[in-house]
């Protein structure tokens, strides 16, 4: 009776890949586990990577600033140069990094981490802007909160 309700709703493929999967699960389920720590060790030396990456950023950021306290925006963007092949060696202890969202690898190297990274001006201004350099966003320092401000203009209330 189950098979027939199987071919109904799922039809021939789906009922035949049912009963694949329910006669070999044991040899699939360790295989799933296997790759899921690998794309958890993966997406971690991704993750410090990125973190080597700011901070280095953020130490070269507060010397120029340090030195030159007048600078501009575009001037300091344009001072900070990453290592990238120092804080591949420093940073990386796994041969793949991925994405936290995907579901592969590809291997740690230059070209690949600059790719996922994207490091470009805007991600400068954002690692500044979280490590408290908040020099070039205007005259308000106080982050916004959208969500209450998203709040408030819905009920109609204004901000204290």
């Amino acid at each position: 009776m189950s098979n027939i309700w199987l071919e109904t709703f799922l039809g021939k493929i789906g009922s035949y890949l049912v009963n694949f999967l329910s006669k070999y699960y044991y040899y699939i389920i360790p295989v799933i586990l296997i790759y899921g720590i690998f794309l958890t060790l993966s997406s971690y030396n991704l993750k410090r990577i990125e973190k080597g990456i700011n901070s280095e950023v953020f130490i070269q950021a507060k010397d120029v600033i340090e030195k030159n306290p007048d600078i501009n925006k575009v001037d300091l963007v344009e001072k900070i140069n990453v290592p990238w092949e120092k804080i591949l060696k420093e940073f990386s202890f796994f041969p793949y990094v991925s994405r936290q969202s995907d579901l592969w690898v590809v291997k740690t190297n230059l070209f690949n981490v600059k790719d996922i990274i994207a490091f470009d001006d805007r991600k400068i201004e954002m690692i500044l802007e979280r490590k408290g350099i908040e020099k070039f966003r205007g005259g308000s320092a106080v982050r916004r909160n959208l969500y209450l401000e998203y709040i408030h203009r819905v009920t109609g209330r204004k901000e204290e």
